[in-house]
């Protein structure tokens, strides 16, 4: 699999020539973890500080998809004007792009579970009517208790759509998560 960072940017996208697969989460839910394992590469910027991720980084996946890897919600240690200019760029990146979105995927804390800003997000693109798939992240991390409560909480949102359980750490949803992003 071939992958390219193409540009980090608050508004400048690149053509809407390709579709668009989109991570987002809460702020320290292993977006970029994610990211890594799904495309075999390190190539978006892991950190143990949340909130590391400041613009919208888009990445070519074997010349036919833009992944785009957006600022994590929740709490990042910046200031309230910070997270108030990256919800309004996430709210304008949404709509702009909103035809060209193939997929987005929620991730969710396994061992934390469903929060008030992970019921926002997904009530938001069911109402914009963006598609979405949850993927429940670190359950190599999460005791079973845990992880059937996070699995239980998505249920209860979402009904039975596609819920993923991942593990960056241990590959684990890599092959759904492709499935998806190169499903016609």
């Amino acid at each position: 699999m071939k992958v390219a960072f193409l540009k980090s940017t608050e508004k400048d996208f690149p053509p809407a020539d390709k579709p668009e697969v989109v991570f987002v989460g809460r702020s320290n839910v292993g977006k970029s973890s994610l990211i890594n394992m799904v495309t075999g590469r390190n190539i978006a910027r892991v950190s143990k500080e949340p909130g590391r991720t400041r613009a919208i980084n888009y990445f070519l996946l074997d010349g036919k998809v833009y992944i785009v890897d957006v600022p994590g919600y929740g709490f990042a240690r910046v200031p309230v004007q910070e997270q108030e200019r990256w919800k309004r760029m996430m709210e304008n990146y949404f709509l702009e792009r909103k035809e060209n979105i193939k997929q987005v995927f929620v991730l969710v804390d396994s061992v934390v579970g469903v929060q008030k800003q992970d019921r926002q997000m997904i009530e938001w693109l069911e109402y914009i009517g963006i598609p979405f798939t949850v993927v429940l992240t670190k359950a190599d991390k999460a005791s079973q208790k845990e992880l059937s409560r996070a699995l239980r909480q998505v249920k209860d949102l979402v009904g039975e759509l596609a819920i993923i359980i991942s593990s960056a750490k241990e590959g684990k949803g890599k092959k759904e998560i492709l499935s998806m992003i190169f499903s016609p």
